[in-house]
């Protein structure tokens, strides 16, 4: 598949691992990191942030943030 092009990023298919979201402006990962979680296809993404050089395929992809909200819970 060839990485595509969007207004705020570029997605590279990196197979069984997934997928390489290049964002090019700050304000777009703030969005996009701030307002977790996110799904696809009722899929789980899972969001890391790459420092310089850093191999997308060496990063353990197995955390993500959830809020739970629970309601009529006893006392």
């Amino acid at each position: 598949m060839q990485p595509e092009l969007f207004d705020l990023c570029l997605i590279s298919d990196l197979g069984e691992m997934g997928y390489l979201f290049r964002f090019y402006n700050r304000v777009d990962i703030d969005r996009v990191v701030k307002g977790a979680s996110w799904t696809f296809n009722n899929y789980l993404l899972v969001f890391d942030q790459l420092e310089n050089n850093e191999d997308p395929m060496q990063i353990p992809m197995i955390f993500s943030w959830f809020w739970v909200q629970i309601h009529d819970l006893p006392p």
